[in-house]
């Protein structure tokens, strides 16, 4: 798989082999890219794959893998981000599979599904993110935060890592949290996850977080608690206020006289 939170690096690509990689990110087949770039035949298509497959150290060539890491690495300029999607615990694990390579047979072993499960689950992931071929499905996956190094991925991965088998996370009642410096994903405290929170680096956005946050149901007590430590993030917190999750100085909802007024502790 690849990593939850990746980093983009940089990484260099001769610009022939860059922009046949970003035309299959597109989701131009093989023939279409040799037409597109003047390269005569989708044979040629596939010997630069290959060529960009060996550069990544990587070991087969899977287009929808190729894409991944040449935005993981930097090889590759991500696309443009949209507003994030909030998918599913069966189509999160099939786009991560997707992109780290794997064959649709192997990851329906992998799931205990039957192929043909696993391929009305592909269509319907497909049809979720307006994708028509994998690499492009890994593009739409990148612009709407469900991959990549952005804040709303890691949080979607972290929420469904918690999710008990085999029963799904219910990710109705989870909530996007729009900041300045993007999206979070909030989950709503429960009694298996009685205390939630959310890290956040600016004491402004943690605020914003927090009024956004305040007076839903699924997130109440809420606090805001200040970092003990210069340079640690704000930390907000919501559910069961516990001795361990009760910070000693913080802010604390505001219990009455407007939606998201916050009042220091």
């Amino acid at each position: 798989m690849t990593p939850l939170t990746p980093s983009l690096g940089t990484a260099f690509l001769p610009p022939l082999d860059r922009q046949v990689l970003e035309l299959i990110a597109v989701g131009h087949s093989n023939a279409e890219v040799a037409v597109r770039l003047g390269l005569g035949t989708a044979a040629r298509v596939r010997y630069r794959l290959d060529l960009i497959a060996r550069h990544f150290g990587l070991e087969a060539v899977v287009r929808a893998q190729l894409v991944d890491h040449g935005y993981v690495c930097g090889a590759v300029p991500p696309p443009p981000l949209l507003h994030p999607l909030l998918l599913d615990a069966d189509a999160f694990d099939l786009v991560r599979a997707l992109a780290a390579g794997q064959a649709l047979a192997a990851y329906a072993r992998r799931r205990g599904l039957t192929v043909s499960q696993a391929a009305y689950l592909r269509r319907k992931t497909f049809a979720r993110l307006g994708a028509t071929t994998r690499p492009s499905l890994i593009r739409y996956a990148w612009q709407r935060q469900v991959l990549g190094p952005r804040a709303f991925a890691a949080d979607l991965a972290a929420l469904h890592a918690q999710r008990p088998r085999p029963r799904p996370a219910k990710t109705g009642r989870w909530l996007i949290v729009p900041l300045l410096s993007g999206y979070r994903l909030a989950a709503p405290a429960t009694r298996r996850s009685p205390t939630r929170h959310l890290d956040i680096a600016d004491r402004e956005e943690a605020l914003v977080a927090a009024r956004f946050l305040a007076h839903r149901k699924g997130y109440a007590p809420l606090w805001v608690a200040r970092p003990s430590q210069v340079g640690l993030p704000y930390r907000v917190s919501w559910g069961r206020r516990t001795v361990a999750a009760q910070p000693r100085h913080g802010f604390a909802a505001e219990p009455a006289r407007g939606p998201g007024r916050l009042r220091s502790a």
